[in-house]
């Protein structure tokens, strides 16, 4: 085995010296020769498709704006690339390539495509997967090295977890999606599992009689009938697992919906989309859970440091939703991609950051699919998951057949990062809708009609959340055979 690892450490390092002389060789030979290799990938950063800030390409390379200042000066001087300010806010400054650029950058991809058809062409073709798996396996490791402080190998567990007054037997939770899907009889089948099921509250009263004419008196009504449904459900069918409600924080009604979630019996209040500082003011019941959704160790600090001091109490766990995620992210355009690179790390930061507190369980969200995924998150801290792409394609989902057929077929070029009207990065599959905004970078549209769109089956001009698992979605099943994929 020593002999083996030795030849994988030399075999990597000679690939990485040997790519890295191509590229050099590439250059010389190429019809740009007043540029380094390290300019190209800044042009790669930079990208042929919209303008980007300068504070997004600095993200991408991981390096200071400052930095990137300087090294975009000298291209902007060989004409490589553009330097604008912005028209709709003329103190942000931007970047594009000119066409001499984008020929730069299309040059340099097809000797890249060129190099790895090459390498391939030497192994069988009914071992290629095999082999680009092997590869992304060690890929995902060197990664996650990145940031060893607080993980650890350990037996993968899904152990009951503590959620102020009520216990959850089975730490996975049901992410809330709203609009039709994940509704009371969602949440039932997950709780009655031993999970934790939620109710997307958003708009929850879209399809009930009266709501044209009041639609926060419907909405407020429907969450109560919802959440008290499913407990119903839950207590008849002998479940022991939990019964909530998911609000954004960011809607001007967060705080009547947490309360009409309650009223109708809610055991736990997640919060999305916002810093919920102020949401132990709408409930007060100490054995109802708070957990709000956070993407960053300074969220989880700041929201904790404030229920402390306003209201003598600390959150009951967090949710960790990472960049991989559907619908709407915690992160900016300009942040995703790096934030993509940093996961493990961000998770392990958050898990120290949550070790200050008694009993604050972690949850960890987005591109969990399968039990090698839920694996890796837990060795950097992770207490319990959260899925929502593998919820939708379940025979107990409440959205309609055909809205769940649209995951079977999804594959990840079909998958598409668009900008909110939260200025914030979202996650959806591709239509004409998706496109027409991702390739313009438009923010001014209603995204809960947009979603709603979808929800009716216009599947072209709506919005439908999916993570970035939906191509492991392979069939509809219930919500029994998800979880025993998990604790089996």
């Amino acid at each position: 085995m020593d002999r083996e690892i030795r030849k994988l450490n030399d075999t990597l390092v000679n690939i990485f010296n040997t790519v890295m002389k191509m590229e050099e060789e590439a250059i010389q030979k190429a019809s740009y020769d007043d540029i380094s290799i390290t300019e190209v990938h800044t042009l790669e950063a930079i990208g042929t498709g919209r303008a980007r800030t300068m504070t997004h390409v600095a993200n991408i390379l991981g390096i200071k704006v400052s930095t990137l200042t300087t090294a975009v000066g000298r291209l902007v001087k060989k004409g490589y690339a553009r330097r604008f300010r912005d028209e709709a806010d003329r103190r942000m400054v931007k970047i594009s390539l000119s066409e001499r650029g984008a020929r730069v950058v299309r040059e340099h991809e097809a000797f890249h495509e060129a190099m790895i058809r090459a390498a391939l062409s030497g192994i069988p073709e009914d071992s290629i997967s095999r082999f680009v798996e092997s590869v992304g396996s060690i890929n995902d490791f060197l990664l996650m090295r990145r940031s060893t402080a607080y993980a650890r190998k350990r037996e993968f567990k899904l152990s009951a977890m503590k959620l102020a007054g009520n216990e959850l037997p089975v730490p996975i939770v049901q992410a809330g999606m709203s609009i039709g899907v994940a509704g009371s009889r969602l949440a039932a089948a997950v709780a009655l599992e031993g999970g934790l099921g939620l109710i997307g509250t958003s708009e929850i009263g879209w399809r009930t009689k009266g709501y044209d004419k009041d639609p926060l008196t419907v909405n407020l009504r429907v969450i109560e009938e919802e959440v008290a449904r499913a407990r119903k459900n839950v207590e008849a069918g002998g479940g022991r697992g939990l019964v909530g409600a998911a609000v954004m924080w960011t809607h001007r009604d967060a705080g009547k919906y947490v309360k009409a979630a309650v009223k109708g019996g809610a055991q736990v209040i997640v919060t999305s989309a916002g810093l919920p500082k102020d949401l132990p003011a709408y409930c007060s019941d100490r054995k109802i859970a708070l957990i709000p959704t956070i993407s960053s160790r300074r969220a989880a600090s700041a929201i904790t440091k404030t229920w402390t001091q306003k209201y003598n109490r600390t959150p009951d766990g967090f949710i960790f939703q990472g960049p991989l995620a559907a619908g709407l992210l915690g992160f900016k355009e300009s942040e995703l991609e790096k934030a993509c690179g940093d996961r493990y790390k961000i998770i392990a930061e958050v898990k120290a950051e949550l070790g200050k507190l008694e009993n604050c369980p972690l949850i960890v969200g987005g591109g969990i699919a399968c039990r090698e995924d839920a694996e890796k998150v837990y060795d950097y801290g992770a207490d319990g998951i959260m899925m929502g792409t593998r919820f939708v394609a379940t025979e107990e989902c409440d959205a309609v057949r055909r809205y769940k057929e649209l995951y079977l077929n999804c594959t990840e070029n079909d998958v598409t990062i668009i900008r909110s009207p939260m200025k914030t990065s979202v996650r959806v599959m591709k239509n004409s809708f998706a496109d027409s905004l991702a390739a313009t970078g438009r923010e001014d549209y209603d995204i809960i009609g947009a979603v709603r769109r979808a929800a009716c089956g216009d599947y072209d001009n709506g919005l439908i959340f999916c993570g970035v698992s939906a191509e492991k979605i392979e069939s509809i099943m219930t919500v029994k055979d998800v979880f025993r994929e998990f604790t089996t």
